[in-house]
């Protein structure tokens, strides 16, 4: 028979917004986190880059020094050949919460779980089999051989969305938006420091260097452009790349490196359903809402989310969890203005079906 864990809060997934989530409860609560993964991934990890608005995140989560003391260099300008062939510069200095930082991310999300598991939470891994169910005293998480109960269930299971997918929520019609990437070998001192942002007919690039030597080259296109299948290939995918000046003139001597790929679309869970699976019931991070990676904001999104559930949580009322709900559909509604905003941008593309596709706002 499974053995029975007590808790006052289960979050299911130990990402960046589950252990933000746990680190922030953990001092007053009992707080389980349960993760399908048996370890961390110890391969490199795209999602790279935080903006200085989440300092004041990382203080409250109490690793703002610790995260200064890694070394992860503050971002560069922004270069973007995006409305028009003319190259625009940001500069990163010009923002009010500061320049923001490229991430060692697997040495990030290190950091957060040592911070969970400092807190107090405990860490069930390995959980790939999860049966979600109700008691009188609200949920439980059946893994096989451990059944953990809890008045509150939080999803953090990241794009899947998987607990949230077995009580029968709805999301948004996945946008067909394919991310192939690489991470390329590059001279840890290399003098270039942008993050270099390119549209073209097809879909958009983006390159930044990171920690340890690397460089990020990623492309974003439609999963059904055939296309994609010949830039699965390393070598083409660096000459396709290069063929825009933007971006030949920081991959000037790379070599082209292991090709991955991966969902990149938005995908909105519907916050005015989330009342049907019950006021016990949170989703936060890539589960609540996963956006575009042109928005930059899917890793602020995951540490701002999960703070704003623990304070609902801690609150522990009705009125509380509507704040926190209400909170959300203005994050929704906002980033989805700006991104239709960008997208309608590149003009010059616009009867290419990349584009005509992504005149329409994401609806549930």
């Amino acid at each position: 028979m499974a053995r029975q864990h007590d808790a006052d809060v289960i979050i299911c997934g130990a990402g960046p917004a589950g252990h933000a989530l746990a680190t922030l409860l953990a001092p007053r609560m009992r707080v389980q986190v349960v993760e399908r993964r048996a370890s961390p991934g110890n391969g490199p990890h795209i999602g790279e880059s935080l903006p200085g608005a989440a300092a004041p995140l990382l203080h409250r989560l109490g690793v703002l020094e610790h995260f200064r003391l890694a070394g992860h260099p503050e971002r560069g300008p922004a270069i973007a050949v995006w409305d028009t062939e003319t190259p625009v510069w940001k500069d990163a200095i010009s923002d009010p919460a500061g320049p923001g930082w490229y991430l060692d991310r697997r040495g990030f999300e290190l950091m957060l779980r040592r911070r969970a598991l400092q807190a107090g939470a405990g860490l069930a891994q390995g959980c790939r089999q999860t049966r979600i169910g109700r008691y009188s005293g609200g949920w439980q998480l059946d893994t096989g051989s451990t059944l953990y109960r809890a008045p509150v269930l939080v999803d953090a299971t990241g794009r899947s969305g998987g607990i949230a997918r077995q009580l029968g929520l709805r999301k948004t019609a996945a946008d067909p938006l394919l991310c192939l990437y690489s991470f390329l070998a590059s001279p840890p001192n290399a003098p270039d420091r942008a993050m270099r942002i390119q549209a073209d007919a097809h879909g958009w690039w983006y390159t930044v260097p990171l920690p340890l030597g690397r460089r990020v080259l990623a492309y974003h296109l439609d999963t059904d452009n055939p296309l994609w299948r010949q830039l699965k290939r390393p070598a083409q995918f660096l000459a396709r790349a290069r063929q825009h000046p933007l971006l030949a003139e920081c991959l000037e001597g790379l070599v082209p490196g292991r090709m991955q790929c991966r969902a990149a679309g938005t995908v909105l869970l519907n916050v005015d359903e989330l009342h049907q699976a019950g006021d016990d019931f949170l989703a936060i991070g890539d589960a609540l809402f996963a956006f575009d990676p042109i928005s930059s904001q899917g890793l602020f999104h995951s540490l701002a989310s999960a703070a704003s559930a623990a304070k609902a949580i801690e609150a522990g009322s009705a009125d509380a969890l509507r704040d926190h709900r209400r909170e959300m559909q203005a994050v929704a509604e906002h980033y989805l203005w700006h991104w239709q905003g960008t997208y309608r941008g590149p003009s010059r593309f616009s009867r290419y079906p990349f584009w005509q596709r992504r005149q329409q706002l994401p609806g549930p």
